[in-house]
Parts: structure tokens; sequence; C-alpha cells
């Protein structure tokens, strides 16, 4: 199977390399500030934990998944790793994939590669596979992620009031969608999009 890469105008999309293991763990470290908008109310990973996730995800799979269910967000300029796409099963069964997206490095925060990250996403996912819809679910404390639903025209479709409660406070859960229809339709070239 063919290696994945989709170059965007600010970001590459890129299966995971071996390489990318150092870097990876530098991003992943609990006193990063990407942890205080990333589902906080889970808890912030030990160093182990961080760790062990930054080895699996780039030991390189003997046969990948089609489609994947994670590549690394990297600079275009430099190929310098920023975050991480994914996806993973609401409901395996009725065919329900919800996506992720994580800018770990500050730096690059309000400058549309989370945007740009997650409009090559959601076209890739809706390429590699059948699915209807693709959804996102995130929390009122994370403005960066609801502002990159809005920009790509996802729908705000769920918005559960003040659902999250932790030490830093209490927000809403809130989930935004988009149809495989509604996806196509934005994409058309009167839209002004390519």
């Amino acid at each position: 199977m063919d290696d994945v890469v989709l170059e965007g105008g600010k970001v590459r999309l890129r299966d995971w390399r071996p390489s990318d293991l150092r870097p990876l763990r530098d991003l992943l470290d609990p006193t990063r500030p990407w942890h205080e908008t990333n589902g906080p109310y889970f808890g912030t990973p030990t160093a182990a934990a961080a760790d062990s996730t930054a080895r699996e995800l780039t030991t390189i799979k003997a046969e990948p998944p089609d489609p994947r269910t994670s590549l690394a967000v990297c600079d275009l300029r430099d190929d310098r790793l920023i975050g991480r796409v994914s996806w993973y099963w609401e409901s395996r069964q009725t065919d329900w994939r919800r996506m992720g997206l994580v800018i770990y490095d500050e730096r690059y925060w309000g400058g549309g590669y989370g945007t740009d990250a997650m409009r090559m996403w959601t076209t890739y996912l809706f390429a590699r596979t059948d699915t209807l819809r693709l959804d996102f679910a995130t929390f009122s404390g994370n403005p960066g992620m609801i502002a990159v639903g809005r920009r790509l025209g996802f729908v705000e479709e769920g918005r559960f009031r003040r659902a999250r409660r932790w030490p830093g406070g209490v927000h809403d859960a809130v989930v935004y969608g988009v149809l495989r229809e509604e996806w196509d339709q934005m994409r058309r070239p009167s839209h002004g999009q390519a």
C-alpha cells in the first residue's frame, strides 16, 4: 500500500515515521498548553502514557489500515511535526465515524493550520469510505476547534449545556458534523473552494 501524503496550503498530512518519535515525545509532554483545551476533563496523560502513545504512532505497521486512523500534521514549508488528525468509531455497527484534530505546537495556533488539516482529513475520509457523515466532538472551552468547524461549514448538531465539569470550570459539550452531500456541495467550484 502506498504512503499517504496530502498537501494543502499550509500543512502536509502524512503517514507517521520512526523519525517522528523524538519530536512527538516533546509535543506530547504533559506540560504543553494544548492539554488545557484538548479534553482537559479526561486528565493530563502521564509522561509514561505520552511516551507509549508516541511509540505506538511512530511504529511502522506491516499493513496500515485503509483509511488511515491517524496521520501526522506537518508544516508544509519544512515538514516540522505540529499535530495529528485521527478518527475512531463512535458506532461501528451504524458506520458512525468521529474525527479528531490537535495542533500540539502552540506556535501554530490561530494561523489556519488546523482548518487546512481538517479540510484535507474530511475530504480524505469521504474519498476513502462510503460513510454518510463525519463529525467531531469538543467543548465550549476550545474556541479554536469550534472555529475550525464553523469555517469549514460543519453544522453544530448537538450542545449539551454545562456537561463538562472539572476543576478548571464548567463548559458545554458540543458536536459539529457534516453530511457527505453538504461537503461535496461546499467543495464545488461554484462555492469558490477547490
